[in-house]
C-alpha cells in the first residue's frame, strides 16, 4: 500500500493541478489558511487583476478561487482514486506560494478524512466565507462545482462515483442545473479583455457590457 508521499508523486504526473511538492520547505511558503486573511487575499487578487487586464477585483478573485478549488479537488480526487484514501488538506500544514502561478507543498503528507471533509469543510467553505466581500458566495460555489467536474474529467471514470456523490452535497446541489450541466452562476470570465463564456456558463453568449464596464 503506497504511503501519502508516494501517492502525491504518482498523481503529480497527471497535470500541474495535481502537483504537491514534499519534504523540507525552505523559502516563502505559507499555510493555505493565510488565503483567508484579507491582506493576503487582496495582494493576490490585485496582482491577478493586473495580469488579466481587468479593473474588477471580483473577476480576478473568481479566477484565483477557481484555480485554487481545481487544485484542491485534483489532489483529493487523485489520491482517493489512486489509493482509496484522501490526502489530508489541513490548511495549517498544506502550504502555498505564488511562483509563476500557485504552487502547493506538504512537508509531511498524511491521509485524512473524506474528500468532502478535506476539500469542502477544511478548505473551500471557510475560504468562501472569507472572500464573500469580494466575490458573491453563489459565484464561488459555482466555481467549486465546476472545478470538481473538471478535475473528475481529468482523472476519468474512476472519479465519476466520487464526483456524483459530491455534487449531491447540500452546498453544491443547487450550483448546477444537472439536467443541462450548466452552472446557475457565471464565473465572469467574459468580463476580461479576451474572455468569453465557458462550456457550462448559464449565458449562451457573453452579455453586453457598457463602455464604462469594458476592461
Amino acid at each position: 500500500m503506497p504511503d501519502a508521499t508516494e501517492v502525491l508523486e504518482e498523481i503529480a504526473t497527471l497535470s500541474p493541478y495535481f502537483a504537491v511538492s514534499t519534504g523540507p520547505a525552505p523559502g516563502p511558503w505559507q499555510p493555505t489558511s493565510t488565503l483567508r486573511e484579507r491582506a493576503t487575499r487582496d495582494v493576490l487578487v490585485s496582482s491577478t487583476a493586473e495580469r488579466m487586464g481587468t479593473r474588477e477585483p471580483r473577476v480576478a478573485a473568481s479566477t484565483v478561487f477557481f484555480g485554487y478549488a481545481a487544485r484542491m479537488w485534483s489532489v483529493a480526487l487523485g489520491s482517493v482514486t489512486t489509493s482509496g484514501r484522501c490526502i489530508r488538506l489541513d490548511p495549517e500544514t498544506l502550504l502555498w506560494r505564488a511562483d509563476g502561478g500557485m504552487r502547493l507543498h506538504h512537508s509531511d503528507p498524511r491521509f485524512g478524512d473524506s474528500v468532502a471533509a478535506e476539500v469542502l469543510d477544511e478548505q473551500l467553505e471557510p475560504l468562501i466565507a472569507a472572500w464573500r466581500d469580494v466575490a458573491a458566495p453563489g459565484l464561488l460555489w459555482g466555481n467549486t462545482a465546476s472545478s470538481l467536474i473538471g478535475a473528475g474529467r481529468m482523472i476519468g471514470p474512476a472519479a465519476t462515483p466520487y464526483v456524483e456523490a459530491l455534487l449531491g452535497d447540500p452546498r453544491l446541489r443547487t450550483a448546477l442545473d444537472r439536467s443541462t450541466g450548466r452552472r446557475r452562476s457565471c464565473c465572469l470570465f467574459y468580463r476580461t479583455p479576451n474572455g468569453g463564456v465557458c462550456g457550462d456558463c448559464p449565458f449562451p453568449a457573453p452579455p453586453a457590457m457598457s463602455s464604462k464596464e469594458r476592461p
